[in-house]
């Protein structure tokens, strides 16, 4: 927070417009009237470029103006200004302004005068550019502007100007001084001693693991003594000593180093180049942040000094974990050891987080200002390898060397492991080999470990003898090791004592803990604890993958994590870590209270509260003394009948001192002794109750603040009259700034995102010269130039947070202008501020002046800063330290899932974490796999006191230790690993000498390099050759020149690139699966290059495996494509010198490899490279190409010297046309190629004659099968009918010829249509030959598009042909046909969260029941996290960051933070490609975020928040009922149900609705509960045709389907109830009927067909009465001619008639007559727009609306609760309607 000086009048931000034909002269003045000038300008790059080197600036008025902008922006807008400031340095403008500087006196007068401000302005600016960067003295002395300034200064008459210009250069002489005082102590160039004998100069448990000062500029070099690869140690303190300092010096000294060249005169200045550090210059700290893993630091990185071709995605720079050593002042004083964190946003803005380690800086990083500007420098080191290893060091004592007999002093004779002392026999047959004839089977039950008789031998283990040898040393010696050369099986031996020890877990004692796994890197861990989980199918549990980064989906169920969800209950129950997390919540929300408290500060006066933490307790007194009677503190409890002598009742008399206050308080007052007066103050001034005021009292005193500090004349607005002043136009602040306030929001938005734009506050507390009596009133009246001069120079302190600006509508209306008016002047005046001594001897504040009011206010601001700064000091100190001691107990409450595991597996940078840990286990057993790569300190970190079996498997010959330091390699032996000291040792040790991977040509490429030799096991001689090329093995020989990438650290070469890719394609067009194809790289360049090439124009090389040598460690594949890279004219071969990864390269192939490079290059400048070039030399398997061969035409063959001559053989083949039958006897169409003709389709026609005519088949050829029948047309007389007609040939042999001639019908509707003659015959068609269009408007309001007949001449639609999306009231949607009267939600109950809980649903249920979890909610990000349970709302806010996550194919991702990934979008095809970018409207992609909806729609984040927020606002009704409905997708109106970002929305809805939804009754209860009827009985008895009644039987016993099966039966059996006058047309209606049922294997019909069987019905119904009504007359004559004498019996007869119509036609509906068409409606339960919740929460009722209007009330609240009803209300009840309901289409 920073307050500046008043801005100017101009309110409006001016479009500052950056074109190149615009004078920058309009564009300065621009900025110059822009509140925010100076950050405008920072955000115009090309302008900005202009400005400092465009030769417009070559002129003097311009120059002044600028340069006065600048020094200006310095006090308003401090890092704004700072960063274009550092941009001084190298730019043309200090030429410029050199020319300008003239020494000679200048005549004319305007010249003259112009001349002196610019010197006097660039001396100001040149003062702050060496405050901001002091090492750039040297690179502005170099230009010679210091010499000229200080020519000028001596021959100028301007006293002023002389003084500034002797204070610059003044300041240059002392930055000289200073750095030749640091030059002195920068390091000389180390003389290594490497046989040292003296002891060390300290306790090595003593020495920080972090970098100091002294360590940096020690002038000694460090004390370090060579590991001792041969022979003794003489203690453990001296072996662990000799490591701890050779491993800290292996990250230290590159930073060592690059410190102290940079601080060197050398260097500093000029282009800094190290290639063990990067630096950073103008790096600005902007803040802190208390994440879920500690306090991190926000660091923006200055992008625009950087290289521009560095990738981000694809660099290594700034990755998490790296060291960086930060300083403000050169590493004068300042040494910050920082570690990155997250660079996620580095790309985008530049912004990563770090972490401070507080061992070395104690969080005197926090007290330094943001906006300060550092210079960073980053080692290469990853420094998180080395911490918790060199911790681990230091943790262990001399005593707790585990075997140190072996270890350490290397005796060779190794004994058992300690643990088979106590139990010696060991069961072999699980690990025996399968029974052969050809072999002795072993039947020898246990075996003795001490017995080597009783074992079982190689052949029946499976081994061979080099592994049986292995086996054997591995079980019967406590230190053992095994060294497998490439391919000879040493995992395959792991796998298999791992499969003996979990045999045997429970016989040998050994086993009894968890065997301890550990690897060097992630990748060989995953690697060898596949093998093992293949091989014994262990279940996750009995293995524990320990570490965050496996990338392996077969160890993901593993993983310690995924334990840790499943298992819950272990941490949830651990007291410790729920208090801890209780602690850090609290202190989270208390540093955003203090966030808070300095915003307010900046917005409005300090209120009452928080004055009384600041002022003294008599001025405040003092200042409430007008408006004391009015107070309840006064009126409850100072006003009693003692006078208010004390506080407080001292006795048991003035017990009820409220109750007998006097109104009389003069009069008390009055009679108060001095003393008694003085006791009262006194008691007032310790009164406890001034810390709890009143809401009243706080308003009365923060009002009479306001009128103090204004000045204003003493009219205190009371609560009870305060209108009647607003009338009478008195309080005029209040009243004039409140209509300021309604119209000038902008303003006040404006004022404030000026005040808080910089986090530099005004000065602090100082001492002042002004005397203060007790009413003398000159508190600033002092205008002394050198008390200002002082006032300027006071060292600001600041406020230690980011404030964001307010920038929503809301937030700008709860602005309060008239304050911030008033806090814009009071804080950006610079006036003298007052000591503490000075402030206390004000003792009348209503008698000092305005302006002094003013001042002893900022004093009491200033002061109640200091004490926020110390409290989140202090808070942020407390968060950090219970966040570290909440990671040591999550560590440790880790060993509840590891202590019961078979195995534990880690890295063992992971098991040194974990060291506390592992010694409380124990593990008695360890296997190191790939032991020869691991640092010897690794070992000994992660392997406990007790462990008692150490095996060792690795080969020290294919991988080695890679000390950072070659010195350290080389001279102190640190590259030299545990595994290989002990073989140089000559203790127990077994090398494997059978291979059982290469061709024999390709593994007699690395025998060389072992002193055993390597024997081919008999499964590698006789593998079938390599399909289209000529050798299994082949070097292709070139000289094409590599390329640097990366700034020179890593290598890339096109040729070589562009060479292997082809070599893969032709392979792939071999017939090889991409699966069988590895390409190596001996760089990361080389890979990436081969990546983004595949990636852009090989798609059907995607998915082929594509890595570095050095990560390819113990893998394998059939065929190794390897790129060596390097060719350079400087002869230098970097990776390629070493032997270790030669071996590793050469030895990865099965059957086939090939290696391109320049080998000519690679035997000139290495001896083992020679080796191998020779021995290929000698076979002829080198050359310029590879040689390709046909693999049908052996003698074609063709070389490969170039990419594209492998496009010679498109197919694989040669371009020879190929010869072979097709199995239909065709020739291929194919030119030669090599994959199969199985599958091929011939493509020629069959031309195969028929028997039984003169006609061929005209179809393509289809070999193994008939032909079809000839169709070729013929001209016939048909035997019906006089027509003539074409019919196909295969029918003139047939009866069933059909005329096909068209004639014309007429329909009995009118319509006329032309039909087929053979169907106009056909009586059983007559009614189905109307084919014109329906063209009826449906229900549903679309037109209907089926036909007369399929409409059953209008009197059955057919189903409307267009979909609708329904979503239920649980959330829950499905599509279906339009206006569809279908059931209720079908699942038995919905759940919002990922939680794998399954709640027990009773398949009885008549509807779906929401789920509400009681875990705690998932809905997290690592920038923010809900702490509430999943069935409450979250109480976070949708997370507004992009996603970081990274793709394979190196883009990142375009979604939301928090939400799930979307697929990339560079990566898809070009018309989503098209339809992203009109999205996203000319913004760059790579920054806008996207949400992918379940209906797979996408859109930008900030659109669809938009658009659910007005949802969110129109389901409040304006007569106050909620409508129930949830937001959709705006493109096709899917629910958003499963969408996290709006978890809370969907959660708010279901809360409300839950418990009402699962108590109502419906429709679907009625049915229920009433008398059940069978209704397959009575389908049966209705004659139903089969298939119905098979669809009625499958819906009967679902609960949520039957009523609308019980309406269909009782509608089938209304009709058959008719009587037979309308028997025709009734069956033939059911028919119609039947057919739809059988057609839509359904019963639901749409409210459409529904209305037609209604219609349908009362039609039939209305002439079946007729009819009987007709029926009567027509018989009462013919009786009354017969009987005419008998008039009785024929009343009798037509009372009879009358009766049976009436009983017969009873049924007016095809409902029942207490059921409407709504019930079912209504009983669907779907959002339509017309459930709303009533308008009371507290009755809970969710009724239907049929018609809304504002008028509607809620039924059931209006019912008597004698006739309340536990229903679903309803209002309004109508038959369907027009455009009823919503219908997501």
């Amino acid at each position: 927070m920073a307050f500046r000086k008043p801005p100017r009048t101009t309110i409006s931000q001016p479009k500052i417009d950056e074109t190149a034909n615009q004078k920058l002269s309009v564009h300065l003045n621009q900025f110059e009237h822009a509140r925010n000038g100076c950050e405008l300008l920072q955000n115009k790059s090309k302008l900005v470029d202009r400005f400092f080197d465009d030769s417009e600036m070559n002129n003097l008025p311009l120059l002044t103006q600028f340069f006065t902008f600048l020094v200006q922006s310095m006090h308003s807008s401090r890092q704004d200004a700072a960063k274009l400031i550092l941009r001084i340095p190298g730019s043309r403008i200090l030429r410029f302004a050199h020319s300008h500087i003239k020494p000679s006196l200048v005549s004319d007068e305007a010249q003259k005068v112009l001349l002196e401000k610019f010197v006097s302005t660039l001396c100001k600016l040149l003062q702050h550019l060496l405050e901001l960067h002091p090492s750039c003295y040297d690179q502005l002395n170099s230009t010679g502007i210091f010499d000229r300034l200080e020519m000028y200064g001596q021959k100028t008459s301007n006293d002023e100007i002389m003084l500034i210009v002797v204070e610059l250069i003044s300041r240059v002489t002392q930055l000289q001084e200073e750095y030749k005082q640091k030059t002195k102590q920068s390091k000389p160039k180390i003389d290594w001693q490497t046989d040292r004998s003296d002891p060390p100069p300290d306790d090595f448990h003593q020495l920080s693991i972090y970098p100091t000062l002294e360590d940096i500029f020690q002038p000694q070099m460090p004390y370090l003594r060579k590991n001792i690869i041969t022979g003794q140690y003489k203690n453990g303190t001296h072996y662990l000593d000799i490591h701890f300092r050779l491993l800290r010096e292996d990250f230290l000294q590159p930073l060592r180093e690059a410190i102290c060249q940079y601080i060197s005169d050398d260097n500093r200045n000029t282009s800094f180049r190290n290639v063990n550090v990067r630096l950073y210059r103008n790096t600005i700290l902007t803040g802190t942040i208390c994440s879920h893993v500690g306090v991190l630091f926000s660091l923006a990185i200055d992008l625009n000094i950087l290289p521009k071709s560095i990738i981000w995605s694809n660099s290594r720079r700034l990755i998490y974990g790296n060291l960086l050593a930060a300083t403000f002042d050169d590493f004068a004083t300042s040494c910050f050891l920082l570690t990155v964190d997250d660079r996620s946003n580095l790309d985008k803005n530049g912004s990563i987080l770090v972490r401070c380690q507080k061992e070395l800086c104690d969080h005197k990083l926090m007290r330094i200002p943001p906006g300060t500007p550092f210079t960073l420098l980053e080692t290469t080191s990853y420094f998180e390898a080395y911490r918790p290893i060199l911790q681990a060091l230091q943790n262990i004592t001399d005593d707790q060397i585990p075997l140190e007999k072996y270890l350490l002093h290397c005796d060779k004779n190794v004994g058992l492991p300690g643990y088979f002392q106590e139990n010696s026999g060991i069961d072999f047959e699980p690990i025996l080999a399968k029974h052969n004839d050809s072999c002795k089977r072993y039947d020898g039950g246990l075996s003795d470990v001490k017995d080597r008789t009783t074992w079982p031998n190689a052949t029946q283990l499976g081994l061979d003898e080099s592994q049986y040898q292995a086996l054997q040393l591995a079980l019967t010696k406590a230190v053992a090791l095994i060294q497998g050369p490439p391919g000879c099986g040493k995992t395959f031996l792991g796998v298999r004592l791992a499969e003996l020890f979990y045999h045997n877990r429970r016989r040998i004692t050994g086993c009894s803990k968890p065997i301890l796994m550990i690897c060097y890197t992630n990748h060989a861990l995953d690697q060898f604890l596949s093998s093992i989980i293949q091989k014994l199918s262990l279940q996750p549990g009995e293995i524990v993958r320990v570490g965050g980064r496996s990338s392996h989906s077969q160890i993901e169920p593993y993983l310690i994590q995924r334990l840790r969800q499943q298992r819950r209950n272990i941490r949830s129950t651990n007291a410790e870590l729920s208090e801890k997390y209780v602690i850090l919540k609290s202190i989270k929300s208390q540093l955003d209270t203090c966030q808070r408290s300095y915003i307010n500060c900046s917005q409005q006066l300090l209120n009452a509260t928080q004055l009384l933490r600041v002022i003294d307790r008599r001025q405040f007194l003092q200042l409430i003394d007008p408006i004391l009677d009015e107070l309840d503190i006064f009126t409850k409890h100072w006003d009693n009948k003692t006078g208010g002598i004390y506080c407080c009742p001292l006795d048991e008399d003035l017990e009820d001192s409220d109750d007998h206050s006097s109104d009389d308080g003069d009069h008390l007052d009055a009679q108060l002794s001095v003393i008694e007066r003085i006791q009262r103050m006194e008691n007032r001034i310790h009164c406890q109750k001034l810390n709890d005021l009143s809401e009243k009292d706080e308003k009365l005193i923060n009002e009479l603040i306001i009128q103090w500090l204004g000045a204003k004349r003493l009219e205190i607005i009371r609560p009870d009259d305060k209108e009647e002043i607003e009338d009478d136009g008195q309080g005029e602040f209040q009243t004039v700034q409140k209509n300021k306030k309604q119209k000038n929001q902008a303003k006040a938005a404006a004022v404030l995102r000026e005040i808080l734009s910089d986090p530099m506050v005004s000065p602090p507390i100082a001492s002042s010269t002004n005397d203060v009596g007790d009413n003398q009133n000159n508190l600033d009246d002092d205008d002394d130039e050198e008390e200002l001069r002082r006032i300027e120079n006071i060292d600001n302190f600041y406020i230690p947070v980011m404030l964001s600006n307010p920038t929503t509508e809301r937030e700008r209306t709860e602005i309060d202008t008239e304050q911030l008016e008033s806090m814009r002047y009071l804080l950006t005046t610079r006036a003298g501020l007052l000591s503490e001594d000075d402030a206390e001897k004000v003792q009348d504040l209503w008698a000092v002046k305005k302006e002094q009011r003013q001042t002893l206010y900022r004093y009491w601001l200033c002061k109640y800063l200091h004490i926020l700064t110390n409290e989140w000091f202090n808070l942020n100190e407390q968060y950090d330290n219970n966040h570290q001691t909440m990671q040591e107990l999550w560590l440790a409450n880790d060993r509840l899932y590891m202590e019961d595991a078979f195995i534990i597996a880690m890295t063992t940078h992971c098991a040194s974490r974990y060291q506390k840990v592992l010694k409380q286990i124990a593990p008695r057993i360890c296997i190191v796999e790939e032991a020869a790569e691991v640092f010897e300190s690794h070992i000994i970190t992660a392997i406990g006191e007790g462990i008692e079996h150490l095996i060792l498997i690795g080969d020290h010959i294919q991988l080695r230790p890679s000390p950072n330091v070659y010195t350290l390699a080389k001279q102190f032996n640190l590259d030299v690993s545990l595994f290989e000291r002990l073989i140089n040792n000559e203790m127990p040790s077994v090398q494997l000498c059978e291979q059982h991977r290469s061709l024999p040509i390709i593994s007699k490429l690395t025998h060389h390099f072992y002193n055993i030799p390597i024997r081919n096991h008999e499964s590698v001689l006789n593998r079938s050759p390599i399909t289209g090329v000529c050798h299994p093995l082949y070097f292709i020989n070139h000289s094409n020149p590599e390329e640097n990438v990366s700034e020179g650290v890593s290598k890339r070469n096109t040729f070589e690139c562009n060479y292997i890719i082809q070599l893969a394609n032709y392979l792939i067009n071999q017939g090889y699966d991409k699966s069988n194809i590895t390409i190596l790289t001996t760089y990361l360049g080389q890979r990436q290059l081969i990546s983004r090439t595949i990636g852009q124009s090989f798609s059907q090389l995607k998915g082929i495996q594509i890595t570095v040598v050095d990560n390819y460690q113990g893998e394998e594949n059939r065929i190794i494509l390897l790129s060596l890279v390097r060719s350079n004219v400087e002869k230098r071969l970097g990776y390629l010198a070493v032997d270790n990864r030669i071996c590793v390269a050469l030895s990865r192939a099965q059957n086939a490899f090939y290696v391109i490079g320049n080998f000519h290059l690679l035997a000139e400048n290495s001896a083992t490279w020679k080796v191998i070039v020779d021995k290929v030399k000698e076979s002829k398997l080198i050359g310029t190409g590879l040689p390709i061969n046909c693999a049908n035409h052996s003698d074609n063959q063709l070389v490969c010297e170039k990419p594209n001559d492998f496009l010679k053989r498109p197919l694989g083949g040669c371009g020879v046309k190929c010869e072979v039958r097709l199995e239909c006897g065709h020739q291929c169409p194919l030119s030669c190629h090599s994959t199969s003709h199985k599958g091929l389709r011939c493509t020629k026609p069959c031309a195969r004659q028929y028997d039984d005519c003169d006609h061929q088949c005209s179809k393509k050829c289809h070999a193994g099968t008939d032909c079809t029948p000839c169709c070729e047309l013929i001209t016939l007389k048909m035997p019906d009918c006089e027509h003539t007609t074409d019919v196909p040939c295969c029918m003139r042999k047939t009866n069933k010829l059909a005329c096909n001639v068209l004639v014309a019908y007429t329909c009995p509707l009118g319509h006329q249509v032309e039909v087929k003659c053979c169907d106009l015959r056909n009586q059983e068609l007559r009614d189905e030959l109307c084919t014109h269009p329906c063209d009826f408007t449906l229900e549903c309001g679309h037109p209907c598009k089926g036909s007369c007949t399929t409409c059953y001449h209008g009197r059955f639609h057919h189903p409307c042909d267009q979909e609708e999306l329904i979503v239920y009231l649980c959330g829950h949607s499905r599509k279906q046909r339009c206006h569809e009267l279908g059931p209720r939600c079908e699942s038995p109950y919905i759940k919002l969260c990922d939680h794998p809980d399954q709640p027990s649903v009773s398949d009885s249920m008549l509807e779906c029941s929401i789920y509400q979890c009681m875990r705690y909610c998932q809905n997290k990000c690592k920038h923010r996290r809900c702490s509430q349970r999943c069935k409450l709302e979250c109480d976070c806010d949708p997370c507004m960051e992009k996603c970081s996550r990274r793709f394979e194919c190196e883009h990142y991702c375009n979604g939301v933070c928090g939400e799930p990934c979307i697929d990339c979008f560079s990566c898809r095809d070009k018309k989503s490609k098209n339809a992203i970018r009109d999205a996203i409207n000319g913004e760059k992609l790579r920054y806008v975020a996207f949400v992918q909806l379940e209906c797979g729609h996408l859109f930008k984040a900030s659109v669809l928040d938009e658009h659910v927020r007005i949802f969110a606002e129109k389901q409040a009704l304006p007569n106050g009922f909620f409508r129930i409905d949830y937001p959709g997708c705006p493109t096709c109106q899917w629910p958003l149900v499963k969408c996290k970002r709006y978890a809370s929305l969907i959660k708010n809805i279901h809360n409300r609705i839950a418990d009402i939804l699962a108590s109502e009754s419906t429709l679907t209860e009625k049915v229920r509960s009433s008398a059940e009827v069978e209704v397959i009985l009575l389908a049966t008895a209705l004659e139903l045709p089969e298939s119905v009644i098979r669809i009625v039987r499958q819906l009967r016993n679902h609960p949520r389907r039957r009523k609308l099966t019980e309406l269909f039966i009782n509608t089938i059996d209304v009709f058959k109830n008719l009587s037979g006058t309308v028997g025709v047309d009734r069956d033939k209606f059911l028919r119609t009927i039947y057919a739809h049922v059988e057609q839509h294997d359904s019963l639901y019909f749409t409210r459409q067909q529904w209305l037609d069987i209604e219609t349908e019905y009362k039609r039939l119904l209305s002439i079946d009465r007729q009819a009987t009504t007709n029926e009567c007359p027509s018989v009462c004559p013919n009786q009354s001619q017969s009987e005419s004498d008998d008039n009785d019996f024929f009343k009798s007869l037509l009372t009879t008639l009358k009766a049976t119509m009436t009983d017969r036609n009873s049924r007016q509906s095809i409902l029942s007559v207490d059921t409407t068409w709504n019930d079912f409606e209504k009983d669907r339960l779907i959002c339509d727009g017309k459930w709303v919740l009533c308008s009371k929460p507290s009755n809970g009722h969710l009724i239907w609306v049929n018609n809304m209007t504002e008028q509607f009330t809620c039924s059931i609240c209006h019912k008597s609760s004698a006739d309340r009803m536990p229903s679903f209300g309803t209002h309004g009840n109508r038959i369907f309607h027009k455009g009823y309901g919503r219908g997501r289409r």
